[in-house]
């Protein structure tokens, strides 16, 4: 049995000593990941500061192997601050579990959560998350998505901390922004910009391979308790911005907005829709009777576009 120490345990919780932990999962897409790794360093500002937390599956040997040949020794040439985890294959159902493992071991002050297929358009990006310094928001940057959720979120520490994950269920994305729009936490941040080379949205046939095909999509079937709008995962949900609420508070931060849906007397999703110019999502407004604890038919109507 190993030893566990305490200071390995608590340092990268108790305070972050880098500035953004870029949180990368990847499978079966060794050349493409390359290409979305060098898209972030060759327009960060500056090694020092960033680090790069990269999860493979055990079952991938293709990645690993093109890791240990080419990207390992480039990023130790380039002194490219760098984790690699090989772990078990949990598969695209888990994909939340991937980014929660990566978090656990991250240091930074911020984690941007980044995909193989995903390009940075932005040069001095690292900067831009440095001018946030330690707001409890959670960025949504520019994309090619337009849609009203934060697609690629960066997510401060603090919350990590205080919510115990990046995600407890697999469509991060989704969880986040919701999370974020009832808590009236989201910012946009559109000085940075990252472009998401997705087989349905881009046409690109490279995309279009085994691990797009092979997506399951925890979302659209409330009796799975593990889906997006099953009451479990609303009421851990609901207890996650009752979390941040409270927070909030002891930091002496109003929330009118939370406040207002609590009570029933504001629309839950006016923060959401203002997003979301082209309807992209399918949302009906709260009557004034509406709070959270009623059912779900009200609330749970945020959809992918």
């Amino acid at each position: 049995m190993s030893r566990v120490e305490l200071n390995q345990v608590c340092v990268n919780i108790m305070e972050p000593t880098k500035r953004v932990s870029v949180l990368v999962p990847t499978r079966g897409r060794p050349e493409m990941m390359f290409k979305a790794l060098k898209s972030l360093w060759t327009t960060q500002s500056k090694q020092d500061g960033v680090e790069y937390m990269i999860a493979l599956d055990d079952d991938d040997q293709e990645s690993i192997e093109y890791f240990e040949k080419t990207i390992i020794p480039y990023m130790e040439k380039k002194d490219i601050d760098y984790e690699i985890h090989v772990v078990p294959r949990w598969g695209y159902a888990r994909l939340n579990e991937y980014l929660n493992y990566l978090a656990a071991r991250a240091n930074g002050a911020w984690y941007l959560f980044f995909n193989d297929d995903a390009r940075m358009k932005t040069k001095d990006w690292d900067k831009i998350i440095d001018r946030h310094g330690r707001d409890f928001k959670i960025l949504r940057v520019k994309d090619n998505h337009e849609h009203p959720y934060a697609i690629f979120p960066i997510i401060p520490h603090d919350y990590y901390v205080l919510t115990g994950s990046i995600s407890p269920q697999q469509m991060t994305d989704a969880w986040v922004s919701q999370i974020a729009y009832l808590c009236d936490i989201m910012e946009n941040e559109y000085d940075i910009e990252i472009f998401h080379d997705r087989h349905d949205i881009t046409g690109n046939p490279e995309t279009n391979d085994d691990v797009f095909k092979g997506r399951e999509q925890l979302e659209g079937n409330p009796g799975n308790p593990m889906d997006l709008n099953s009451p479990q995962m609303i009421a851990i949900r609901y207890q996650t911005c009752a979390k941040i609420m409270w927070y909030l508070k002891k930091q002496g931060c109003d929330n009118s907005h939370f406040k207002k849906v609590m009570d029933g007397t504001g629309p839950a999703w006016d923060l959401l829709e203002s997003n979301d110019p082209h309807g992209l999502t399918q949302s009906r407004k709260a009557d004034a009777s509406y709070t959270p604890s009623q059912s779900t038919s009200k609330e749970e109507v945020a959809r992918r576009g």
